[in-house]
């Protein structure tokens, strides 16, 4: 996985998540680590939004991330008997010693591996770090078919304070390549500092994944696929999902 984050990103992740993500997700994936019967391995921790909390309640959870900036950052929140839990690492090709009877990538880790090669390599490796019976959750976001054709105009998404009396402010614009399979996007976040304002522009790039296609790459890995559900409460796949929730299993010995 090439992909980081820069500073001010990773800084006001979570002001702007906390309002935009939160509520989307953390119960889903909170109650999966709580339900696990052994070790759990988070990957693409980045600030801490669920693995901090995970810990707090008790879970015997492990993370690791690619960006330097959002490890810092998850790192800086944790008591320092407990930051070895977390790492820097790249999920595609990480070997690490432990075996987990649980393996999280929430928050469209997944689209961050542009190439099918890497996304097997991702798959496998998590295979390979699954105890027996063990499973992979993990999330991506759904096209909207529109979007696509269209592109999404530059626009704010969050408006606010990071801080008293301190705003900032998010825009965000993206267009797509149908072929590729790729999204290509903008985040600008504008915010007020030491009198002054001041701006920092990101350029990312998402792979995105149809229902088919997820299910092909899933079974040309060593993961068996167990569910496909349209979003975080174990419902269908319709025309109107937002989200591919999907359950992998390790069933080899």
């Amino acid at each position: 996985m090439s992909h980081d984050y820069p500073e001010f990103v990773a800084r006001f992740y979570d002001t702007v998540y906390a309002e935009l993500r939160d509520g989307v997700d953390n119960d889903y994936y909170l109650a999966r680590i709580a339900a696990s019967p052994g070790p759990v391995l988070e990957i693409g921790a980045g600030t801490g939004r669920l693995f901090c909390e995970a810990l707090k309640r008790g879970a015997d959870v492990e993370g690791l991330d690619i960006s330097p900036a959002m490890v810092a950052r998850a790192q800086a929140k944790l008591p320092e008997r407990e930051r070895h839990r977390l790492r820097l690492a790249d999920a595609v090709s990480a070997q690490l010693e432990r075996r987990y009877a649980l393996v999280l990538a929430p928050f469209r880790v997944l689209s961050h591996v542009e190439e099918t090669e890497g996304q097997l390599r991702l798959l496998n490796n998590v295979h390979a770090h699954l105890l027996p019976g063990g499973r992979f959750v993990f999330d991506l976001y759904v096209p909207d078919p529109r979007i696509l054709a269209d592109g999404m105009a530059e626009h704010v998404d969050f408006d606010g304070e990071y801080a008293p009396g301190r705003r900032l402010r998010r825009l965000v614009s993206a267009r797509s390549d149908v072929v590729s399979q790729r999204t290509f996007g903008r985040m600008c976040f504008l915010w007020d500092e030491d009198g002054e304002q001041r701006q920092g522009a990101w350029d990312f790039v998402l792979r995105f994944f149809f229902r088919y296609e997820l299910e092909h790459l899933v079974a040309r890995s060593r993961l068996t696929l167990e569910s496909l559900h349209g979003d975080f409460l174990g419902g269908a796949l319709t025309p109107g999902s937002k989200e591919f929730v999907v359950t992998c299993r390790r069933t080899d010995a």
